[in-house]
């Protein structure tokens, strides 16, 4: 969490955000240009994902998309005669216009769908041209839904427009992953249920005539269907629950709300996150000097409970305070919602915002620190949904006392009887690091947290690589409103990074909901690099940022994201996945990773700027040709690619060009099923 400022090159990274003086400046060196890199234009917040096609051929060579009389997009052409695109639009109703256009540029024929969109996933849209005035009328002329991911238990609208008299008939397949209010009926909802890919079917029939169209629904897991304590999958490489179920770490930074908020403001944070899917929250312990009033003054909490009897004397810790953040991990577990929590968060360069200073005070023996642990741990030890962090944001000098005085504190509170899983946070010379990096405490260390903001995927290939395998997981990059001039810029491409380099899931942060101070209201965010926002911390619960990383959710939750492995030495081949066009080792790095089994390869092709980008990758291990798409990171809208790909060496690829929020970053999803 250390203030920062753009750095001047990618060879030494700041780590972590929130930490350098508050006046920051792009340095004008190799990457003068990256400093400056926004997007061409601001995503208006929603979607409209396209499919549409012609009822007959009828010389159609293309279809445009013109949403409320504005804006017009250019579909590309897919199979037969289906054409996609995505209309980014603002939240609300829209009145989609669609037109056939020939070769000439004759307008053939034309139709107009009334849909919805909201902030969030995209609103699906498929609808039929009738080109040819001498063919029979479409049984189906639109089919729609309200957005196309959901969590398990979360209704979408879904409706169609048929012809008079047309029966029509909703099913969902596989069985059960999905259920309709009224299976008959024209606007129903449909209930998601089991977690990965539901297709959404509806049939109409007329006169011995009858018509089928498909959506896809990403179904998210719901935080509550996790049984917890969690641990290491047999092979070391994710998390599973009790049941066996494989964890997808989707985790924010809330590191102030135990101490900032009030229990029912804690309740409405969980709530919210619990029902957008998010399974994981990172809170420290105590603050030690991150607020000032009207925000309790640290290390007070909201309730005005202080951590220690005597300041800074870890043999007094006060049971009241420690009840209450007790009670914070029992909310969180009422919602299904891990805990990692920073016991004793040693803060940026061993500096005030930290608890450095009091651990390496004569009075903090390493004795009264084992104690201190063997209390937390019996406070603890029962909370299932409990994982603990060591460090925060310094890496103690080799051999150092304060070293040994930190370790006593995390077997004192294994000692106690605590034994949920460890990771760690650790600074290394302000560039960051992996968990294993601290050697005094690699032993303890089951996850293997990354802790990196420029090209992550360099420490997580590393963290992949490292032996024996643990779990990789993105602890912490650039946070939303922090750095805005950085080439750590769009920070979403920090997320598809780690992922497909290895990582089982990611940390994600915002400026005001970190810091979570609730008693200022609405105010200017000005701590560190900031992009200067007016906001507050639930005012952001729907930021750009939350919903980007939605749109990473529901993309590896309908996949079998568990078996990929990342192209590199750990995975057994000798050729990498990208062949062609690869940005070695820079901000132009295509992440890839497929699974063994040769039915899922993934790759992000991180911005650039605005043009396509040309790619060659190796699938010859795909178990045949499959299909193809494009998925865009910052709508969560899906375009195929024709025709499909062959499994082959040197298979090219072209990006579409600009993403709804006018960047070039896209991921390619490559599948070939299993059976």
């Amino acid at each position: 969490m250390a203030r920062k400022r753009c750095h001047a090159a990618p060879s030494q990274p700041p780590a972590g955000p929130r930490r350098w003086p508050r006046r920051a400046a792009c340095v004008a060196i190799a990457l003068a240009a990256s400093c400056n890199n926004a997007p061409a234009h601001p995503y208006p917040g929603s979607a409209i994902s396209i499919e549409a096609r012609v009822a007959a051929a009828g010389g159609v060579s293309r279809i445009t998309a013109t949403g409320d009389g504005r804006q017009t997009l250019l579909l590309r052409r897919g199979p037969s005669n289906e054409f996609f695109g995505e209309l980014a639009v603002p939240p609300g109703a829209h009145t989609i216009a669609l037109r056939a256009i020939d070769a000439k540029g004759n307008a053939l024929a034309s139709t107009t769908v009334e849909t919805v969109s909201a902030r969030g996933p995209p609103a699906l849209l498929d609808a039929t041209i009738p080109v040819d005035p001498g063919a029979p009328a479409p049984l189906l002329s639109s089919v729609t839904a309200a957005q196309n991911t959901a969590v398990a238990g979360q209704n979408v609208l879904l409706q169609a427009q048929a012809a008079a008299g047309a029966k029509l008939a909703w099913a969902a397949e596989p069985p059960g992953c999905a259920r309709f209010a009224d299976a008959a009926a024209a606007s129903t909802f449909v209930t998601a249920a089991g977690a990965g890919t539901c297709a959404i079917a509806v049939v109409a029939t007329s006169g011995g005539r009858s018509e089928r169209r498909t959506l896809s629904l990403a179904v998210r897991r719901s935080d509550r269907s996790y049984e917890y304590p969690l641990r290491v999958a047999p092979g070391g490489r994710y998390l599973i629950d009790q049941r066996g179920t494989p964890f997808l770490i989707k985790g924010e930074a809330a590191w102030l709300a135990l101490v900032n908020l009030t229990p029912a403001e804690q309740e409405h944070y969980l709530s919210d996150r619990s029902a957008k899917g998010f399974n994981l929250v990172e809170v420290m312990l105590v603050n030690h000097d991150y607020t000032s009033a009207p925000s309790p003054t640290p290390p007070a909490n909201r309730a005005g409970e202080q951590p220690f009897v005597r300041p800074g004397d870890f043999a007094t810790p006060n049971d009241a305070y420690f009840d209450r953040a007790a009670a914070f991990v029992d909310r969180a577990a009422a919602h299904g919602i891990a805990v990692l929590v920073a016991p004793n968060y040693l803060g940026f360069g061993g500096g005030q915002e930290g608890w450095w200073q009091e651990l390496t005070s004569p009075g903090n023996t390493r004795e009264v620190c084992a104690r201190f642990g063997r209390y937390l741990g019996a406070r603890f030890k029962d909370k299932k949904n409990l994982i603990w962090l060591a460090g925060g944001d310094y890496a103690p000098p080799p051999g150092s006392e304060g070293e040994a005085r930190h370790r006593e504190i995390v077997q004192g509170i294994r000692a106690a009887g605590a034994s949920q899983p460890w990771t760690g946070h650790w600074n290394f010379d302000h560039r960051g690091g992996i968990s294993t990096d601290e050697v005094a405490l690699r032993d303890v260390i089951a996850l293997n947290g990354v802790y990196q903001y420029a090209m992550p995927y360099r420490s997580t290939q590393r963290a992949y690589d490292s032996a024996p395998p643990r779990p990789v997981f993105l602890l912490e990059s650039t946070y939303e409103h922090e750095h805005p001039s950085g080439n750590t810029q769009p920070f979403r491409k920090a997320w598809w990074w780690t992922m497909l380099s290895g990582g089982t899931g990611t940390i994600s942060g915002n400026l005001f909901v970190w810091m979570a101070e609730s008693a200022r209201g609405t105010y200017q965010g000005e701590y560190g690099d900031t992009d200067h926002a007016v906001s507050s911390w639930a005012a952001e619960l729907d930021s750009p940022g939350t919903l980007e990383m939605l749109h990473l959710h529901a993309l590896f939750e309908a996949l079998p994201w568990h078996r990929l492995v990342p192209s590199g030495p750990a995975s057994g081949s000798p050729r990498p996945l990208v062949t062609s066009g690869q940005g070695w080792r820079g901000l132009k790095h295509i992440a890839a990773s497929a699974t063994p089994e040769g039915d899922l390869v993934v790759a992000y092709v991180p911005p650039t700027g605005t043009a396509s980008r040309r790619f060659e990758l190796d699938l010859s291990r795909m178990r045949g040709g499959g299909r193809a798409r494009w998925y865009d990171p910052t709508s969560g809208a899906w375009l195929p690619i024709e025709p499909k790909p062959p499994a082959a060496a040197g298979v090219r690829f072209e990006t579409p060009g600009e993403n709804a929020a006018g960047a070039n970053d896209w991921v390619l999803v490559v599948e070939s099923p299993l059976g």
